[in-house]
């Protein structure tokens, strides 16, 4: 009982430590048991040996499959049974030649009963779907749970002897050994996890009998076996875990649409918006909304993209940074803070927001003053306003400047009076001078713009090389447009013959 006890016990921490739960069933099946049997007893091989036959007999028992690895494709395939085995013997006699009392013919049999725990590692192949092939081999232990022989005696004058014995167990002579060990193979056909059937073959690898001569006795086992499994292996719950009827990425058991291809976030369910939220309860299913408020955006009542919820001024367009509201325009300027570099003073853009500078201080701002760096009066557009003196001087200076007849050839006596002018000029470098040129009516009046342009262009040059720069003088030719006096006389046309020169700032 001891034994038996073990047996259970190693049994059940095979199906617990290892999972029993991923497959489990039951089953039998038939087999042809045998007695491999070597002795030195002479006459033995050719008297004897050939008269043992094979005995049927069944098996039954509970039984476990678990993988183990390779994708689930290698198993640990295990049982706890109940197993028959033995052999027949049969021989008659020559009645002329009597052997041991007259004897015809013997008929016997040894039966053992065992309760046996086979483990096989065994590889699955898959056929088909729904069809796998099986090869495993491993080995089993066995405990004896009894023995008997029986015995069919016949006499030369037909009188029928029979007997059946229990054969005892232990160490001596003429006993069973409790404990049976060997290998066993197995092939076979599981069909949609749910039938498996294999043929069985199993060896002893101890002597199971101990005789009054020196021998040995092995089991030997060849049989079919149907196992019948009553839970579904991981594998098939994982994939039947993992159906995917509609192809959606969510499995059937999960999904609250199947049928319908959807999304994960929508439980399986058509979300046409992808806002997480399924189409049968979207209020809005083309456009991508929130729970809160069935599946429709939050409202945004001025449409700057910030929702009512959220916006401090739900019907003004506004920004994220003022909550929803305009940016201010604190100057009242029309440039918003943001873009408004003196936000409390009001201003122009093109200063960012700050005033029109004045950079000179004289009340005139540099858009209006053409004087910007040098303080002057409105009525003179910013510009100091040339002393009466300098423009007398400069007038002066004008009148003596003499060039030859028909050219612009400046006379030596007008030098004096032009290196006065330039003495003016760089004295005040903000000064610009305008010099123009004039003539009688006297001759054509193109050669005449051409001559009074000319002289005008000489009196620059003259200044040019005495320190003025170019930049701050304008040469120009009026020719006999500008008359101050009478062409009619030589005293008119003389005064018409001149040079002026404007000053300015």
């Amino acid at each position: 009982m001891k034994s038996i006890r073990l047996l259970l016990v190693i049994n059940i921490l095979i199906f617990n430590s290892l999972n029993a739960q991923i497959k489990v069933g039951v089953g039998g099946g038939l087999h042809l048991s045998s007695v491999m049997e070597k002795n030195d007893l002479q006459g033995w091989n050719t008297q004897f040996k050939g008269n043992y036959t094979s005995i049927s007999g069944f098996h039954a028992g509970i039984f476990a499959e678990l993988p183990i690895g390779l994708k689930d494709n290698l198993r640990v395939f295990s049982s706890l049974q109940y197993t028959s085995k033995g052999r027949n013997f049969a021989k008659s006699y020559d009645s002329t030649k009597t052997f041991n009392s007259d004897t015809s013919s013997i008929i016997a049999s040894w039966k053992t009963n065992y309760i046996e725990l086979p483990v096989s590692i065994a590889y699955r192949l898959p056929v088909s779907k729904h069809v796998n092939f099986i090869a495993g081999i491993g080995g089993y232990a066995g405990y004896m749970l009894n023995s008997n022989t029986s015995y069919d005696i016949y006499n030369a004058s037909g009188e029928h002897t029979n007997f059946n014995n229990k054969m005892a167990s232990g160490d001596s002579v003429n006993t069973y050994k409790k404990l049976d060990f060997g290998v066993q193979a197995l092939v076979g056909l599981d069909f949609n996890d749910r039938v498996m059937f294999s043929l069985n073959y199993s060896r002893s690898l101890s002597n199971f009998y101990k005789a009054s001569y020196n021998g040995s006795f092995k089991h030997q086992v060849l049989g079919a076996t149907i196992v019948v499994w009553l839970t579904k292996s991981k594998t098939k719950r994982v994939n039947e875990d993992a159906k995917d009827s509609d192809q959606d990425g969510v499995p059937d058991k999960l999904d609250q649409c199947n049928g319908q291809s959807g999304t994960a976030a929508a439980n399986g369910c058509p979300d046409t918006d992808g806002d997480g939220i399924p189409d049968k309860l979207d209020k809005c299913p083309d456009v991508k909304g929130l729970a809160q408020y069935n599946g429709c955006p939050a409202p945004d009542s001025d449409n700057d993209g910030i929702p009512d919820e959220k916006d401090k001024c739900p019907d003004i367009a506004g920004v994220t940074k003022y909550n929803g509201c305009p940016v201010p325009d604190s100057d009242k300027d029309g440039i918003n803070d943001d873009e408004d570099a003196c936000k409390d003073i009001a201003g122009i853009a093109k200063y960012k927001g700050c005033p029109v500078p004045d950079s000179d201080n004289d009340g005139v701002n540099d858009d209006d003053d053409k004087c910007p760096l040098k303080p002057g009066s409105k009525q003179n557009h910013g510009c100091p306003v040339v002393e009466r003196n300098m423009i007398e001087e400069i007038n002066k200076a004008a009148h003596s400047i003499l060039f030859d007849v028909n050219s612009e050839n400046i006379k030596t006596t007008s030098y004096t009076s032009l290196d006065k002018i330039a003495e003016i000029l760089i004295k005040d470098e903000d000064i610009k001078l305008t010099i123009e040129g004039h003539t009688d009516n006297t001759g054509s009046k193109r050669i005449n713009q051409i001559l009074s342009g000319k002289r005008a262009l000489a009196i620059k040059i003259y200044l040019s090389k005495k320190g003025v720069t170019n930049d701050r003088m304008t040469a120009l030719g009026f020719g006999s447009e500008r008359p101050i006096a009478s062409n009619n006389t030589e005293a008119g046309k003389a005064k018409n013959r001149r040079v002026e020169f404007k000053v300015t700032y």
